[in-house]
């Protein structure tokens, strides 16, 4: 809803503008909004980083020419700008409050959909040699509980087996580590063994997480 907001923006600013002859915003807000729109139609991080960014910069654009032009425009546009304004702060702050899990999920491809994640508490193996269990699980990776001491690094990759699992092996790349909870990105499944795991996930009856 947001996104859509600020794409519209300039298209109802332009359609205004053919009708009355009146332009609200400038060619550089225009840019500035609808490119945030569309960066925040993309759920990835760094997307709605660049939206946020974008917003910021239209906020400062519009106010600094409302500021200087608040004595020689119409009084209504100085209003519609200012209304602008605060209609983008607002947008901002609510996308700062989905900036997380599991709004936002760091796994995230930039384009195609992030595997739904289930609730799946199973024996995996980390290594050849850290036995450990899985707090939930998707096709594209997994939240697993390590045991006391185990140690991983951002970006380090371990190998991972499934034993329960069809017996499923990949290698892992770690996403973080907080609280003896290692996140992995499954990195060497094939195109099967994803859809084996897939269907595995969703004939199970798991609750999503």
């Amino acid at each position: 809803m947001a996104a859509a907001v600020l794409i519209l923006t300039p298209v109802l600013d332009l359609m205004m503008m053919q009708r009355s002859g009146v332009s609200i915003l400038n060619w550089l807000s225009w840019i500035f909004v609808f490119g945030a729109g569309v960066t925040l139609m993309i759920r990835h991080k760094s997307s709605w980083i660049i939206g946020i960014a974008l917003c910021a910069a239209f906020v400062l654009n519009t106010s600094y020419h409302l500021v200087q032009e608040l004595s020689v425009v119409d009084p209504i546009v100085s209003s519609a700008r200012l209304l602008d304004c605060l209609i983008v702060v607002f947008i901002v702050v609510t996308v700062f409050s989905f900036f997380r899990y599991p709004y936002l999920d760091r796994r995230q491809n930039w384009f195609a959909p992030t595997g739904d994640r289930y609730v799946v508490m199973t024996s995996v193996m980390l290594d050849g040699k850290t036995e450990a269990q899985t707090v939930d699980l998707s096709y594209t990776g997994a939240r697993i509980s390590v045991p006391e001491g185990a140690t991983y690094e951002k970006g380090q990759a371990v190998s991972i087996q499934l034993s329960e699992i069809n017996d499923i092996q990949c290698s892992g790349k770690v996403i973080d580590m907080h609280g003896g909870i290692l996140r992995v990105h499954f990195a060497g499944l094939n195109s099967n063994e994803k859809e084996l795991l897939r269907q595995w996930l969703s004939s199970q009856n798991l609750q999503k997480t």
